[in-house]
Formats: structure tokens, sequence, C-alpha cells
């Protein structure tokens, strides 16, 4: 079973989204105590080598070194339009 490190950058990013939007970044985080190669590896771009999911409308970057994963990053899937209501994941 796999230890998951959230450093205080990501917690904070994470306490800002609403309660059920949390719930679904948490949720999916937390499988990879069991699995946590079960996502794709980035091959390009800002994040290049870090694995992914998609969590609602965040997308979470992490690494696993060992048996320990390291949640590097919580980024928006998309660009909210303005006056979008629905970006942190409610849609």
């Amino acid at each position: 079973m796999a230890d998951i490190v959230w450093p205080h950058s990501v917690i904070d990013v994470l306490l800002d989204l609403t309660p059920k939007v949390q719930e679904i970044i948490l949720d999916k985080v937390g499988r990879l105590e069991q699995f946590p190669n079960m996502y794709p590896t980035r091959t390009k771009g800002r994040f290049r080598g870090h694995r992914w999911l998609l969590a609602g409308n965040w997308l979470v970057y992490y690494r696993v070194v060992g048996d320990t994963v390291y949640v590097r990053a919580l980024w928006p899937a998309r660009i909210p339009l303005s006056g979008d209501t629905t970006a942190d994941g409610d849609d």
C-alpha cells in the first residue's frame, strides 16, 4: 500500500474548492494507495514524466517513487468562461 504525500501548496488549492469537488479529488487520489501506477504518464509539456488523473474538472499530477505517491499539482482541466459557475466541477 502506497503512502500519499500532499504538499502544503496543493492542500491550499484543495481547500479553496467546494466540498463536493474536494470529495471527488480525494476519492480518486485515494485509489492510488492500492494502484499508484494505474494512470498514464505525460510525455511532454510542463508536467512531463508525471502521472495524471482527471477528477471532475481538475487534473491531478503526481509522481510515484517506491511506495510513495507525491501529489505535485492540481490544474484546471478547462479554462472557465466568464461567469461560468461550473468550473469547480459542480456541473
